[in-house]
C-alpha cells in the first residue's frame, strides 16, 4: 500500500472512529416509553456501537434498494443498543408496512419503534427546522453538564426523541432541558435505564 493510499485509509478509519464515539413548557412523555429490562452498564460497548451502526446502514440500504418506495417516502433510522427508531413520513399505510417489513429482516434488532407519519415527505425547510431543534437540545444538554455521548437526540416534526442508556436522574434532566427549547412540541423518552435505576 502506497503512502498516499495509507493516508486515505487512516483518515477514513479516523472519521469512522470519531462518528462512533459521538454516537450521539412542552409536554413530556416520561417513563412509559422506556425500553429494555435494566442495563448493567451505562455505556454501550464498542461492539454494540458498531452493531447499531451496521443495523442503521442496512435498514437505509434496504429501503434505498426499493427505488419507488425510497422516492415516495422519507425515513430516518436511529439505532441505540439494538432498539430502532423510525421517524419520517410514508404517504400511505402500504408503504409504511413495506418499510417495517424490510427493517424486520435485519438480524440483531431488539425492538422497532415506529414513529412514521402517514403524510407526504416533509419539506427541506421542515427538516432544517428539526435539525436546528436537535442542535439546540444538544447544546442545552451540554450546558446542564450532561454526558451527551450517552444521549442520542432525534427530532421529527418538532417532536424530540431521547435515546440512550442512562440513569433515571440523567434521563429526567435531559427531558426537562429539551422541553424548554423553543418550538419543541413534545419530548418522548425512549431511554434504557441502568439496572439499579429501574422503577
Amino acid at each position: 500500500m502506497g503512502p498516499r493510499r495509507a493516508r486515505r485509509v487512516t483518515a477514513t478509519l479516523g472519521a469512522l472512529t470519531l462518528a462512533l464515539t459521538l454516537a450521539g413548557c412542552t409536554p413530556l412523555v416520561v417513563g412509559g416509553a422506556a425500553t429494555g429490562a435494566g442495563i448493567a452498564s451505562s455505556h454501550r460497548s464498542a461492539g454494540t456501537v458498531v452493531d447499531d451502526t451496521l443495523i442503521k446502514f442496512r435498514a437505509e440500504a434496504l429501503i434505498a434498494a426499493h427505488k419507488n418506495l425510497h422516492r415516495a417516502t422519507h425515513v430516518d433510522v436511529t439505532c441505540v443498543n439494538g432498539v430502532v427508531l423510525l421517524t419520517g413520513e410514508a404517504d400511505n399505510v402500504q408503504d409504511r408496512a413495506r418499510i417495517l417489513g424490510l427493517v424486520r429482516r435485519i438480524h440483531g434488532i431488539r425492538r422497532i419503534i415506529d414513529q412514521l407519519r402517514l403524510t407526504p415527505p416533509s419539506s427541506f425547510a421542515s427538516r432544517l427546522a428539526d435539525s436546528w431543534i436537535t442542535l439546540r437540545v444538544k447544546s442545552a444538554l451540554v450546558a446542564k453538564g450532561l454526558d451527551v455521548a450517552r444521549i442520542t437526540v432525534v427530532t421529527a416534526h418538532r417532536v424530540v426523541y431521547l435515546l440512550g442508556i442512562v440513569s433515571r436522574s440523567m434521563g429526567d434532566k435531559a427531558a426537562l432541558a429539551a422541553s424548554v427549547i423553543p418550538h419543541v412540541r413534545s419530548v418522548i423518552e425512549l431511554f434504557q435505564y441502568t439496572a439499579h435505576d429501574r422503577r
